[in-house]
């Protein structure tokens, strides 16, 4: 037996009937879900059944894959099996919900149509093949990363780095990302900074970008996602993103965003607010000028002091609500500090511990 059709290793611990029986109750979730009807209750009950292990939730999230593949198995079948499947009465009887307490593999207690038994049939009977012949079944949501990688940059540095799916990343300064691509999805975790994606499509392995409590999931597209105090901000460049500003939280919104939005996200409070995106500030960092149209002045500090390396403060917070507009250099930003008064009426001082204080004049 070659290493390619060698039958992939179960889980540490986890039995082939175990992980069966896992796949079969993703199953009975998903086909209640997709029906009429279902319910806040039902919602929390899958979600607790997906928080009990990360096995639970990557096969669930893979149902939708299997599911788009069975319904295109009876196109290979043959005509007299399709007669057959045609001819078969529709039962009237409508399956019970899921039970909903406590939390767990769902029940049903009257029968189902034919159709949906055959259907969860399909959905068991392939994942015994999938088990049996390794590959694609296993693999898909195996917890063994094919590709990582940990980055970090300096003060001064910005990195460009070319990921294996032909997607990239463009991290700013001061920041760290995490990236791990398994066969059914890509994942990375920016821990600080910010970072620049520009996402090659497939549909097959979402790309989800997790900061702080947030995430952010694409297919293809390109976006900006600072994770900066007090605030994470997404931007779209292009394409479309799904955000899920804590996606912890059972019925946490999804809220969808399309090319030339913005969202900033409290990760204390989870509230959000929206942002104007023009294409020529989403990742404008990276050719070394960010354009601030009609900013607030608490934004631009702390933009100053990221690139500064030094504290800029307020003498006051309710000057963090005048308006700025102009053009920071990376490379120079004292420069832009000391032209503030020329814009504003306002005072520029430095301090002795070697920082900035912003005054009124």
């Amino acid at each position: 037996m070659t290493d390619a059709s060698r039958p992939a290793p179960l889980p540490e611990g986890l039995s082939a009937q175990a992980l069966i029986d896992v796949h079969e109750t993703a199953a009975e979730w998903f086909m209640r879900r997709s029906e009429p009807g279902w319910t806040g209750a039902e919602e929390r009950a899958l979600e607790a059944w997906l928080a009990e292990a990360a096995l639970h939730r990557e096969t669930f999230e893979g149902m939708s894959l299997i599911g788009h593949d069975l319904h295109q198995i009876p196109l290979a079948m043959s005509p007299s099996w399709r007669k057959e499947t045609r001819s078969r009465p529709a039962m009237a009887a409508v399956p019970d919900r899921p039970s909903v307490s406590p939390p767990g593999k769902p029940t049903f207690t009257r029968t189902a149509t034919w159709g949906r038994r055959s259907w969860a049939s399909a959905v068991v009977c392939a994942c015994v093949m999938l088990l049996a012949g390794g590959g694609y079944g296993w693999n898909h949501w195996s917890n063994t990363a094919s590709f990582t990688l940990d980055v970090a940059t300096g003060h001064r540095e910005t990195r460009v780095i070319e990921l294996p799916d032909g997607s990239s990343v463009t991290l700013n300064i001061d920041s760290s990302l995490q990236v791990h691509y398994y066969p059914g999805r890509r994942e990375i975790l920016l821990d600080k900074g910010e970072a620049f994606f520009r996402v090659a499509a497939d549909a097959s392995r979402p790309f989800t970008v997790d900061s702080g409590a947030s995430q952010v999931k694409v297919v293809g597209t390109a976006f900006n996602v600072r994770a900066a105090p007090p605030q994470i901000v997404i931007k779209v460049l292009e394409g479309k993103v799904e955000v899920r500003p804590d996606r912890h939280a059972s019925l946490g919104r999804v809220l969808r965003m399309g090319p030339g939005s913005g969202l900033s996200i409290d990760p204390a409070t989870g509230q959000t607010s929206d942002l104007r995106a023009s294409a020529a500030t989403v990742g404008d960092w990276r050719t070394g000028q960010i354009q601030f149209q009609r900013a607030p002045l608490g934004d631009v500090v702390l933009e100053l002091s990221r690139y500064l390396g030094q504290p800029v403060e307020l003498a006051s917070q309710d000057l963090a609500r005048q308006s700025v507009s102009g053009v920071l250099s990376t490379a120079s930003p004292q420069l832009f500090l000391q032209a503030l008064p020329e814009l504003l009426p306002l005072r520029v001082q430095q301090t002795v511990d070697g920082g900035w204080s912003i005054s009124r004049r």
